[in-house]
């Protein structure tokens, strides 16, 4: 009787003990933390969107640094918002093979310079979106209760990248299930999947005559820029139709009659002078701007890829063809293509201060 009572006496105090612990690091994180925000620099997108809508609401908080590794688009886009930046530099990130070898290299002879910044400066979190930003700064971090590893993009199942995210992350962040799909059950045990934010944007009614078809993202092969200019050039001779392709930095090389290249504009300009998105993708982990079309109720022509059906099963209802400029332009010389409709029982998972609220729980379990 007297051990039981002993017993009981001991494990009363063990659980209050561990409640006084819970209590502590729960009143700890209700302190302003010291968050950074990496990036490179040298490119614009709806990473860098989604991450300046979060740290939005963060700075309400707490204390939030962003940190870019060169002065470029980057920085001129922060410079204009007003947004507050510190300049970092490190060597030029590797963009040409052997490319895995140049990436192990830039890894190591930026370690201790990175390394050495980090313990100055002791983050109580850094958060990485950026795969480059990730793999460097994870790996001079060696400290794993503090990296968030924020994937944006699709892996092949057996990347080697998996093993940084393994071993140099405390927890992951999938924009979407498709990029949650693609990670070992290893990683998927620390993954969570949180949908990127969007906010609440007006858009005015342009004035041109003609039917103005946009693209977002970069002028490359994943994201179909080459589909996009074969749609073009079939159609090209139609005057009615205007072609704007909207990327990270101005495509002179592209000179043609009703086809105009821009660098990237704030996502309320590019939607207010369009009537219609065109999102060739071959490969993507969810599809911003398709989203940012279609809750205006804006006219989507998008690939049917796995992010893309992801998007139209559970927040609007778009165009999906299988990914060939012919796919596209049937559609296309239709008399009539039908606006984007929302499914809103699930918009909102894409509202600012869920995705905020979501990512503070995240960061009260680190």
């Amino acid at each position: 009787m007297v051990q039981n009572i002993k017993n009981e006496f001991s494990i009363n105090l063990s659980k209050k003990k561990q409640r006084k612990k819970l209590n502590h690091k729960n009143n700890t994180f209700l302190m302003k933390k010291k968050i950074c925000f990496p990036f490179i620099g040298d490119s614009i997108g709806g990473s860098h969107i989604s991450s300046l809508l979060l740290i939005d609401e963060l700075k309400k908080t707490h204390k939030v640094k962003i940190i870019l590794h060169e002065k470029n688009i980057l920085s001129k886009f922060l410079k204009k918002k007003g947004i507050k930046y510190e300049i970092f530099k490190l060597s030029k990130f590797p963009k040409k093979g052997p490319y895995f070898i140049k990436v192990l290299l830039f890894l190591f002879l930026n370690f201790f310079k990175l390394n050495n910044y980090l313990r100055k400066n002791n983050f109580d979190i850094i958060h990485g979106n950026d795969l480059r930003v990730n793999l460097c700064w994870s790996f001079a971090n060696m400290n794993t209760d503090k990296f968030i590893w924020h994937q944006r993009n699709v892996l092949k199942k057996k990347s080697l990248i998996n093993l940084f995210i393994l071993f140099f992350s405390n927890h992951v962040v999938a924009i979407s299930k498709t990029v949650y799909d693609c990670f070992p059950l290893s990683i998927k045990k620390k993954t969570s999947v949180v949908y990127n934010p969007f906010k609440k944007i007006k858009v005015r009614g342009h004035t041109k005559k003609n039917f103005n078809i946009a693209f977002v993202g970069k002028d490359s092969y994943q994201k179909g820029f080459d589909i996009f200019l074969k749609i073009f050039f079939e159609l090209k001779k139609n005057t009615n139709m205007q072609f704007n392709a909207y990327c990270s930095k101005f495509l002179s090389k592209y000179d043609y009659k009703n086809f105009n290249t821009y660098s990237f504009k704030n996502i309320e300009t590019i939607m207010s002078n369009n009537d219609l998105l065109i999102a060739p993708s071959r490969k993507e982990g969810f599809g911003r701007s398709l989203v940012e079309f279609a809750i205006q109720k804006k006219k989507v022509i998008a690939s049917n890829i796995d992010a893309h059906r992801e998007i139209d099963s559970k927040f609007v209802k778009i165009i999906l063809v299988k990914n060939e400029a012919k796919e596209y332009l049937k559609v296309l010389k239709k008399n009539f293509i039908p606006p984007s409709k929302i499914i809103g029982k699930n918009l909102k998972k894409l509202d600012p201060k869920f995705h905020v609220n979501s990512i503070l729980q995240i960061y009260k379990r680190l």
